[in-house]
């Protein structure tokens, strides 16, 4: 998935559950499914630390985050 500066600006500046449905929706259209409930700030702000400031988005270390939070909240 390419995601041009534009968006990815606006995905760095969403709210955290504005964040997280675009991030569920994304994950959605792949064939994962994550929990409807917002994770806490922590764990949206490292997903917003995935979006480094030349414009490009780490989906390798936004993947790591989600797992995490998914094995820590297994029932979210």
């Amino acid at each position: 998935m390419k995601l041009d500066r534009e968006t990815i600006a606006k995905l760095a500046t969403a709210d955290d559950a504005a964040l997280w449905q675009t991030v569920r929706r994304i994950a959605g259209e792949k064939g994962f499914r994550l929990p409807e409930a917002t994770p806490p700030h922590e764990t949206m702000d490292r997903l917003r630390a995935t979006l480094s400031g030349n414009g490009t988005l780490s989906l390798g270390e936004a993947v790591r985050v989600i797992a995490e939070y998914r094995r820590e909240h297994p029932n979210g």
